[in-house]
């Protein structure tokens, strides 16, 4: 009679299945989802590398209307050394500052752009209106880049409208270094940023405002020994002092030792002494080292602080006002000057910014009404300027930002100072 079949192995080979398929399954899940990721990883990187260069398009956009922006200036200039009555320097058209640009420009200005695709989206909702996922998150509509859509859009900042602290080694730049280390002193002691030295910082670093300055101007000058900061009704003054300039690095691991030369980029400011994340939280935005050394500050500054600094500056240091301490008093006299610039579109020249002070009733330093145009404190034209140009295409953005300087008409698109792609 045939041997019946232990009870106990009924079903093993249905369970082996189950199993092999439940593996299978499972790893045909795993490579599925792997093949997605690079998928995604690949597209992500495609869009980004297009993304790159449409800023990269921006940049050299921006580049191009500094450019027509230098022409335009000479121009002016030559017009107005031409008319009588001395009225050289009267005119201020800034252009770039008017400009917007982004991947719509060339269409708003070249009337076969939409043949290229220059022209904004053409599709279109049965309602007219642009279908969803049509606008980037730059505020502007996509347009056609033959196998893909993307778009790209570019700001312009002025460096010389920022504290340059390059310049407070007044040995390099006489007058203009003095009025540098007077308004980063007045910057840094004021009331609103007491938060920022009041505690230590991640290397267990606490120092005083004038410690900061003087480290600031020690990094940069040429010596090894510590500057002295004066403070008189004069105003603030450096001088050289004694102490041994190296010694606060060398505590510092890895231990280094300051530069003794102008700083390259803004970001070797963390490696002075005292400087850190929350200083430059605070300060950053309002500094600059890109401009040329004796570049003076420009009165078409965007920024209330940096103008009331301007303005104390601009005051003549033999007859000193009370006034200017006032908070109340100087917000004042900032509001009238940004008034005066919105009555003058095409910006504030030197002369109308002296007008306003001297009808506030502020003495005005004697250096500057002497020579509106050349003086060595206060200027209303730019040489020097940050562009920041982002792309999109997709869900990727990229930026690349650049400081150019533009000094001569065949210098091209302007001398490169700074680049950075993030």
């Amino acid at each position: 009679m045939p041997s019946r079949r232990p009870k106990n192995q009924r079903g093993v080979a249905l369970l082996l299945v189950v199993v092999s398929i439940a593996i299978l399954a499972a790893v045909a899940a795993e490579f599925a989802y792997s093949s997605r990721v690079d998928l995604q990883l690949a597209t992500h990187q495609r869009d980004a590398l297009r993304a790159e260069y449409l800023a990269r398009s921006g940049l050299g956009m921006a580049r191009l209307l500094l450019q027509f922006q230098k022409q335009l200036d000479t121009s002016l200039q030559s017009l107005t050394a031409a008319l009588p009555g001395g009225l050289g320097g009267s005119f201020n058209l800034q252009l770039w500052r008017m400009a917007h640009i982004d991947c719509q420009t060339l269409g708003r200005f070249l009337p076969d752009a939409a043949d290229a695709g220059f022209a904004g989206p053409k599709k279109q909702g049965v309602d007219g209106r642009l279908p969803e996922g049509q606008l980037s998150g730059l505020g502007t509509a996509f347009i056609d880049y033959g196998s893909f859509r993307g778009c790209y859009g570019s700001t312009i900042e002025d460096e010389e409208a920022k504290l340059n602290v390059n310049q407070l080694d007044s040995l390099l730049t006489a007058g203009a270094g003095g009025a540098a280390v007077q308004r980063l002193y007045l910057l840094l002691t004021d009331k609103r940023f007491e938060f920022v030295f009041d505690r230590e910082d991640a290397n267990k670093v606490k120092v005083t405002p004038a410690d900061t300055l003087i480290n600031i101007k020690d990094w940069a000058d040429s010596d090894d020994l510590v500057s002295t900061l004066t403070v008189n009704q004069a105003g603030a003054q450096v001088s050289a002092g004694f102490a041994d300039e190296p010694g606060v690095y060398g505590r510092y691991l890895p231990r280094y030792r300051p530069k003794n030369a102008s700083m390259d980029s803004l970001d070797e400011m963390y490696f002075v002494h005292g400087v850190g994340d929350r200083f430059m939280a605070a300060f950053g935005d309002r500094l600059t080292v890109y401009p040329d050394v004796n570049a003076r500050l420009n009165v078409n500054t965007d920024d209330p602080m940096v103008l009331a600094l301007a303005v104390r500056t601009a005051a003549d240091p033999a007859k000193p006002d009370g006034r200017l301490s006032d908070p109340v008093f100087l917000d004042a006299l900032v509001q009238k000057l940004a008034a005066a610039r919105m009555l003058n579109p095409m910006g504030m020249t030197v002369s109308a910014f002296v007008n306003v002070l001297v009808q506030a009733g502020i003495a005005v330093n004697p250096q500057i009404t002497s020579n509106l145009v050349g003086n060595s404190f206060l200027g209303d034209h730019t040489k020097t300027f940050r562009v920041t140009a982002t792309g999109e295409v997709g869900d990727v953005q990229r930026t690349v930002t650049a400081v150019v300087r533009i000094t001569q008409a065949q210098d091209g698109l302007g001398r490169l100072l700074y680049w950075k792609a993030d």
